[in-house]
């Protein structure tokens, strides 16, 4: 096991650079899907989490009967309804959602996601046909409990998932914490082949080489409902950013495989997003304390984060 404190020279080396000429379409263009009746702050989190990481374009899916509540609290980012049923997301948003995968450089699935008899033929069924890298969150993690061989398959295809569960979530999905949290996340994350990121104190990202980093920022202000969602969002934010960059370095060739190395780059991608997130909570905390603070504030201090690893960066836009 080759383990490693994510530093703040780490984070400087993994931050992604932004051309001086660059568009829109050049910083990634994401998609999330999630929400329910009675969820609907998680998607908005999560999509405020991407933007707030520098992504270009953010679309956001979500259950038609909310659509409204989603919409009302995003300029910045893209909502769309989806075709519903009882509150949540039907088997017959597959296409929309499919479509919208298949044009972005990264996606995000779960947050506010709720469950449902369809969802776990759904979230499947999305896994098997978009090559899209995925990120799986909340309840879309819950949606694949029982199906985690679609985790292999697409690891054996050369496509990237990334899982981000809390203990408990982990613990349904079959892992085993008792073994330590680092040796159970690796264990995890070379069995079906996926970036695993472990949250909690000391948040750990696996990868499937081997390989982990062990988070040192953030504290117990953090532990509210949303900054999980926030955190999806980041990975996401900063995920696209670096498969648009591999997009537009790799114009001929099949974009959405990722070689070992690529593998490599996009978990450090992800421990980044881990610590500028427990960054943010950090300069929350020092702000208003750990009773007040909220999962927003760490989204409007994002910006603050990310300037406080440019200050040491030699050259950046």
């Amino acid at each position: 096991m080759e383990k490693q404190v994510f530093t703040g020279e780490l984070a400087v080396e993994a931050l992604p650079g932004r051309r001086p000429d660059g568009h829109k379409g050049d910083f990634g263009r994401v998609s999330i899907t999630g929400g329910s009746v009675g969820f609907t702050g998680a998607p908005v989190l999560a999509a405020y989490g991407a933007a707030r990481s520098g992504s270009g374009l953010v679309f956001l899916g979500v259950p038609e009967p909310v659509y409204g509540i989603v919409a009302g609290h995003c300029l910045e980012v893209m909502p769309s309804p989806l075709p519903a049923a009882r509150g949540k997301i039907s088997k017959d948003a597959f296409f929309p959602i499919l479509e919208r995968l298949n044009s972005c450089d990264a996606g995000l699935l779960g947050p506010g996601l709720g469950r449902s008899q369809e969802l776990p033929k759904l979230i499947s069924k999305i896994l098997e046909e978009t090559e899209t890298p995925l990120i799986l969150d909340a309840d879309g993690l819950y949606a694949i409990k029982d199906r985690k061989e679609i985790l292999q398959k697409r690891a054996e295809r050369g496509l990237l998932t990334i899982l981000t569960p809390h203990e408990g979530e982990f613990h349904y999905l079959g892992g085993e914490p008792a073994a330590g949290r680092e040796t159970a996340a690796l264990n995890f994350a070379q069995e079906y082949g996926c970036i695993l990121v472990l949250k909690g104190p000391g948040t750990v990202t696996a990868l499937p080489d081997g390989s982990c980093y062990v988070n040192p920022t953030g504290n117990n202000g953090m532990a509210k409902g949303g900054s999980g969602d926030v955190l999806g969002g980041m990975i996401l934010g900063l995920l696209g950013q670096m498969a648009a960059a591999k997009r537009s370095a790799e114009a001929d060739t099949d974009k959405a495989r990722f070689s070992k190395a690529g593998i490599s780059e996009a978990g450090g991608i992800t421990a980044l997003a881990v610590y500028l997130h427990g960054l943010a909570g950090d300069i929350a905390c020092k702000e208003l304390g750990a009773y007040g603070m909220l999962p927003s504030d760490l989204t409007a201090r994002i910006p603050a984060a990310i300037l406080e690893v440019q200050k040491d960066q030699p050259h950046h836009f």
